[in-house]
């Protein structure tokens, strides 16, 4: 595990952005973890989270022209970044957000932000059925821009339609989909930690009906 993984597992744990025990998730499906960006609710924290981002970003040498936060939780996710690439590597790229309804007065339009061109850069929290990324990708090719990349903190590496979310939209959109950690990650950074050790039973429970 690189420097970069274990650094972001142990900043979600320490911040209970992570967290291990029982968890119904919107599927009604029993989780024995829960992960929620949403309380990087600092400006601190949101820092730090879109640091993160920054780096993988640059390490990866991802290419696009803006970077594209599908409502809500990308709304602060493509600013941030966007702010943080300024201030860390001096990279100075637009972003723009949606609206979940288009507006007919002042600022109208579905996108706050810059207007969509060119190759877009999808930022979210989560991959979990690949339907929210599916839906942002195609709201762009809406919108006379090509979805060019994917970044998100955490993919949960579970099934999409018939395979891996992740794998499915790289093929079915021609999209590059990169995460900061996956499922696997989280797993064998417990397996080294032995004040975690005691959920290593309940994930790979887990892992071994829903993970592909």
């Amino acid at each position: 595990m690189n420097n970069l993984k274990k650094q972001f597992i142990e900043f979600t744990l320490n911040h209970e952005i992570l967290r291990f025990g029982s968890f119904t998730l919107n599927s009604g499906r029993q989780s024995p973890y829960f992960f929620n960006s949403g309380l990087c609710n600092s400006g601190k924290l949101l820092n730090s989270l879109a640091g993160f981002y920054s780096d993988m970003i640059i390490e990866k040498s991802i290419d696009y022209d803006f970077i594209f936060g599908p409502a809500y939780k990308g709304i602060t996710l493509a600013s941030s970044i966007s702010q943080c690439l300024f201030t860390k590597y001096s990279v100075n790229k637009p972003y723009c957000f949606n609206r979940k309804e288009a507006k007919t007065h002042g600022e109208s339009g579905i996108f706050v932000g810059i207007q969509p061109s060119g190759n877009s850069l999808i930022v979210d929290d989560v991959i979990s059925s690949g339907k929210s990324i599916e839906d942002s990708i195609k709201l762009l090719k809406q919108n006379d821009s090509t979805p060019f990349s994917v970044l998100v903190a955490f993919d949960r590496m579970e099934v999409g339609k018939k395979e891996r979310a992740s794998t499915e939209l790289s093929r079915d959109y021609n999209v590059t989909v990169n995460s900061i950690i996956t499922l696997d990650d989280i797993i064998n950074y417990i397996k080294s930690n032995s004040s975690l050790e005691r959920h290593i039973s309940d994930m790979e429970d887990y892992i071994n009906e829903f993970k592909r």
